[in-house]
C-alpha cells in the first residue's frame, strides 16, 4: 500500500495542478495529465461488481495507463522473444502478469494506441534474485521504494542499415521557445517527419499511424545544450515503395493516398472471439 500511496498522491498532484505550472499542457492540448483511481471502466477480474471490496479496490487501485516502479506499461518495442526483464519485488508473495502484446512498434508509440495490437501467448521463466533490489537498485527518490526495473534486450530486434532521420529541438509549433525540454523536441521530430513524408503521396493521417507501428528508432541526441534538447526520430527507408530521400527536381508523388469514400470500413460489435491456449491443459 505505501508504493500504492506514492503514486495516487504524486500523480494527484499532477492532475489537480500541472495546468498552472507545466508548459507542457500548451503543446500537448488537451489531454488528462494523469489517470487516477476511478470506479469508471474498471476492470478487477474475479472481483464481483457491486460489492464493498470491488468498490474499495476501484477507488484505490492505480490505473495500467503509464509505467512506474513495478514496470507498468513501459512500451518499450525492443521487448521481444529473448529478453529478460529484471523487476522489483515490493510486496512478499507478489505475482506477475502481463499483458499489451505488439506485433510491430515505432520508438513513442506516439498516436498513444497506433502499434500493432495482437493476441498471443507468452512463455516466461521467472527465477528470484533475493536481495537483488537493495543489491543492484540505487533509490531515486525519498525511499526505497523508488527504484526502477532493468532491461535486456533479446536477439530479434528489426535489422536495418539505411535510416532517414528528423530531427526535433525544445521550441513549439507556436515558436515558444522551452527549456531543455525533450517531449517538446520529440513532438517536433514527429511532426517534421509527417509533414515531409506527407509529400510522397500519404495522407498525414497515415503517417501519424504509420510511425506508431513501424519500427521507427527515437533518441534524445542531446539534452545537456540549453536552451535546446535535441530529440531525433529515425525512419528505415526500406520499409517504402519508392525512394523518399530529398533529391534534386520535383518530390515523386505515387498513388498512395487512399481517400473516402475508399477507405475500408468496419465496425466492432463488442464480440471479441477468444483462443484458448492449448497448452493450458496439459
Amino acid at each position: 500500500m505505501e508504493l500504492l500511496n506514492i503514486w495516487n498522491e504524486r500523480e494527484r498532484e499532477v492532475e489537480e495542478n500541472g495546468h498552472k505550472s507545466l508548459k507542457l499542457c500548451e503543446v500537448l492540448h488537451s489531454r488528462p495529465l494523469a489517470n487516477l483511481p476511478s470506479t469508471k471502466g474498471c476492470h478487477l477480474g474475479k472481483i464481483k461488481k457491486g460489492t464493498a471490496e470491488w468498490e474499495k479496490i476501484a477507488k484505490e487501485a492505480a490505473r495500467t495507463i503509464p509505467g512506474r516502479e513495478n514496470g507498468g506499461n513501459c512500451d518499450i518495442k525492443n521487448l521481444s522473444r529473448g529478453s529478460k526483464i529484471y523487476l522489483p519485488v515490493f510486496v512478499e508473495g507478489a505475482n506477475l502478469s502481463t499483458g499489451d502484446m505488439h506485433f510491430s512498434q515505432g520508438d513513442g508509440e506516439v498516436s498513444f494506441c497506433g502499434a500493432i495490437e495482437m493476441s498471443g501467448f507468452l512463455e516466461l521463466k521467472c527465477e528470484i534474485i533475493r536481495g537483488g533490489m537493495k543489491e543492484y537498485l540505487t533509490p531515486m527518490g525519498p525511499t526505497p521504494l523508488h527504484v526502477n526495473p532493468i532491461f535486456e534486450i533479446g536477439p530479434v530486434e528489426p535489422r536495418f542499415s539505411e535510416w532517414l532521420v528528423f530531427e526535433g529541438i525544445s521550441v513549439d509549433e507556436s515558436g515558444r521557445q522551452h527549456f531543455l525540454d525533450a517531449s517538446v523536441a520529440y513532438k517536433r521530430a514527429v511532426l517534421n517527419a509527417i509533414d515531409y513524408l506527407s509529400k510522397f503521396g500519404y495522407s498525414k493521417e497515415q503517417v501519424y499511424l504509420l510511425l506508431s507501428c513501424c519500427p521507427c528508432e527515437g533518441r534524445i541526441s542531446g539534452i545537456v545544450d540549453a536552451p535546446n534538447a535535441v530529440a531525433t526520430l529515425a525512419i528505415p527507408t526500406a520499409i517504402f515503395d519508392q525512394d523518399i530521400r530529398p533529391k534534386a527536381g520535383k518530390v515523386p508523388i505515387g498513388p498512395r493516398l487512399v481517400r473516402k469514400p475508399d477507405v475500408l470500413r468496419c465496425s466492432y460489435d463488442g464480440n471479441l472471439p477468444t483462443t484458448k491456449n492449448p497448452a493450458a491443459s496439459m
